[in-house]
């Protein structure tokens, strides 16, 4: 097998980039719909993204094994001390098996998104009526509960060991990280006008009236509930995709990687610069953001070990979560609508300059 040639440190920084892009671009989005959208203030987004992951480790790596014993491949038997050899023979026989690779993928993808879409009806419905504070606090510790879990039973994902899961992009001959920046770049804009297209849709637009007013809604007739049920589910589908691409690219998956600071609270704060409620505002929150991490890590690599040396080892480490801080405080104060503030929604194809220069009809003088 050729092996392809080393990176240099800023290609794997253009890679991470894009890698961190197409991570964040989901769940900002999604979140977005959810808050912007349809008024669900959703602190269990981590949650959701680790759903994604943890299929891949409790039912796809299964699903390989089985597959390949059938074929002839011998598996050790312990779940959790033998994962590492287990998964690196999955990954030596997928290097000759592109397809099988390829259709291993899809299927934790759509996998990810049956899974996502049950754990985000349940918090829904047991959430009940509750609304703001009471429903962040609840989902909250709803996430801190699942990591707890996640932690002490092996099946899902080896427990505190963790577990490492077979590389489907094993087949291609070139450099790993590319093929999976694109990959996740590719995922994470489709993810992104799929999340922009149903918030334009009628579905979309009668979230948004229960945002505005619920009561009004419940007047005509709608199931306020059954529409809450729904965002969620759609938004922790698609939130889960985020888990499979984080999966593929670190390779193994433990229930401490998806801790609330990355994948709740900077999420709220790249949709709270770019602007609540709206899509594109996502995605400048997303660039602005993902370009403030990688330059953060980018400056620890060159110059933590001088930091470290010098005594401030501490402030090596929380530098991230201060400059979160920082610009979370700074935006709620001078820049509370975002970079890009919601728009008023237009129903695509309905001409609204017509409606309002147009004569009123004969039979609204008669009613006048």
């Amino acid at each position: 097998m050729q092996v392809a040639p080393l990176l240099t440190i800023w290609q794997i920084v253009v890679i991470n980039f894009a890698i961190f892009f197409g991570h964040y671009v989901i769940v900002a989005t999604t979140l977005n719909f959810q808050y912007g959208n349809a008024g669900i203030p959703n602190m269990s987004n981590n949650l959701s993204v680790a759903c994604g992951a943890y299929v891949i480790t409790s039912i796809v790596t299964r699903i390989c094994m089985w597959l390949l014993g059938m074929a002839g491949v011998a598996f050790r038997l312990n779940w959790v001390y033998d994962n590492p050899y287990n998964v690196a023979m999955i990954s030596a026989f997928l290097e000759t098996s592109p397809l099988l690779g390829f259709s291993l993928f899809m299927l934790s993808l759509a996998l990810a998104l049956v899974f996502g879409n049950l754990l985000g009806w349940v918090l829904a419905s047991i959430s009940g009526k509750m609304r703001a504070s009471t429903l962040m606090v609840l989902l909250y510790v709803v996430a801190q509960a699942g990591d707890v879990i996640v932690a002490n039973e092996n099946w899902i994902a080896g427990g505190s060991n963790g577990a490492f899961i077979p590389n489907f992009l094993s087949w291609y001959p070139g450099e790993d990280f590319l093929i999976v920046a694109v990959t996740t770049m590719l995922v994470g804009l489709l993810c992104y006008f799929v999340v922009r297209a149903i918030q334009n849709s009628p579905f979309g637009r009668l979230a948004r009236s229960v945002r505005e007013n619920e009561w009004t809604v419940m007047s005509m007739g709608k199931d306020v509930g059954r529409i809450r049920r729904g965002v969620m589910a759609f938004s922790s589908g698609m939130m889960a995709v985020t888990g499979v691409l984080i999966a593929l690219y670190y390779r193994y998956v433990e229930y401490g990687m998806f801790d609330q600071v990355s994948y709740t609270i900077w999420p709220w704060l790249m949709i709270t610069i770019g602007g609540i409620g709206n899509n594109a505002g996502s995605l400048v929150g997303v660039i602005v953001c993902v370009g403030i991490l990688k330059t953060i890590s980018t400056f620890n690599l060159f110059y933590g070990g001088v930091i470290a040396s010098s005594g401030k080892a501490g402030l090596f480490i929380t530098f991230e979560e201060m400059a979160l801080s920082v610009i979370l405080l700074a935006f709620l104060i001078y820049k509370p609508n975002g970079l890009l503030p919601e728009k008023r929604l237009q129903i695509p194809g309905i001409d609204y300059r017509r409606y309002m220069m147009e004569d009123p009809s004969p039979g609204d003088e008669q009613s006048k």
